[in-house]
């Protein structure tokens, strides 16, 4: 199947006074039509700046994007196009929920603002035509008295319907790629549960694909078709879910999911992963989850494990390629 997105060698590096900080560091995936990818790791892995740079989101200096860096959208390099085609693309092409939206929304402005604002930047039609679209995605999204709720200001909602506002401005100008970054974070179980529902249900409706970032491997399982979990800047494992989640290939994933409690099942200890994720301007030589990692031996010191590449899972570890290797 022909990819809606292709990422091809992503590389942002910030200059910062602790020297230069490579966040990204040659991240490749595709996104099909109509197909969710989660993007998993822990906070400081570079998954927003990920999603960020595929958007030209970051402000350069003093992030540098690679030269190699491919950011292929229906075809085209996003990274080489104009400004004024890019900022079509945005919105129209992909859309985006960023991670707080009580920081995201404009406080002196309506929430019907922001809606309708969105839709006249990509479509020639009415004031009286936008709000009508606007109070129609806010039903959409599940906010109760849209007519009312568009003439309300962001301080005025709850977290939760703050971030189904979010939605409904992501939703806009109809994507075809939708990005969502971290988009239950702060709220509470049932308002995730919602929310994931809410996201998987829009998918459908309006034939989006979609691009999940998130730290927990529940909210992937509930809603992805593929997950790509990144670590120190690199993705190092990636499979549909069944097989990651039957089958961890790299020790990183396998330390994830022993982290995260399970429901469905015997209950079972769950055993945090020692240590943090390194800087980004110290990462390790080797492996970069060499000192985290309880099997890693010489050779993980020595050389960078290389893409081991299976039928639908691939991952970066020697112990792929050597599965009795590891510390003796």
């Amino acid at each position: 199947m022909t990819s809606l997105l292709d990422v091809r060698d992503l590389s942002v590096t910030f200059t910062t006074h602790a020297g230069p900080a490579r966040a990204v560091d040659g991240v490749s995936f595709t996104i099909a039509p109509g197909e969710t990818l989660a993007l998993v790791g822990e906070s400081g892995c570079g998954k927003t700046v990920t999603a960020l740079a595929l958007l030209r989101l970051l402000r350069e200096p003093p992030a540098t994007i690679g030269t190699a860096s491919r950011v292929l959208f229906e075809g085209e390099d996003l990274l080489r196009l104009a400004p004024e085609p890019m900022r079509r693309v945005r919105g129209a092409g992909i859309g985006m929920v960023f991670q707080e939206p009580a920081a995201s929304l404009n406080p002196v402005l309506t929430i019907g603002t922001h809606i309708e604002e969105t839709i006249r930047a990509h479509e020639s039609v009415s004031r009286s035509a936008a709000r009508a679209r606007a109070v129609e995605l806010l039903g959409t999204v599940g906010l109760p008295e849209p007519a009312s709720l568009r003439r309300r200001y962001p301080h005025e909602l709850s977290g939760g319907m703050q971030q189904r506002a979010m939605l409904a401005i992501a939703l806009a100008a109809r994507p075809r790629l939708l990005i969502a970054d971290e988009p239950t974070t702060a709220l509470d179980v049932t308002l995730q549960a919602q929310i994931l529902e809410l996201l998987a249900r829009l998918a459908a409706e309006f034939r989006m694909a979609m691009l999940l970032i998130t730290h927990n491997l529940g909210v992937a399982a509930g809603i992805a078709n593929r997950v790509a979990v990144m670590y120190a800047g690199r993705i190092v494992e990636t499979a549909d879910c069944e097989t990651l989640f039957a089958h961890p290939a790299h020790p990183y994933t396998a330390g994830l999911l022993k982290a995260a409690p399970r429901l469905d099942g015997p209950a079972r200890p769950t055993a945090a992963i020692p240590g943090s994720v390194p800087p980004a301007t110290a990462w390790p030589s080797g492996c970069r989850f060499r000192p985290r990692c309880d099997r890693a031996w010489a050779r993980c010191q020595d050389e960078p494990p290389s893409l081991a590449v299976e039928p639908n899972h691939q991952a970066r570890c020697w112990l792929v390629d050597d599965p009795t290797g590891g510390p003796t």
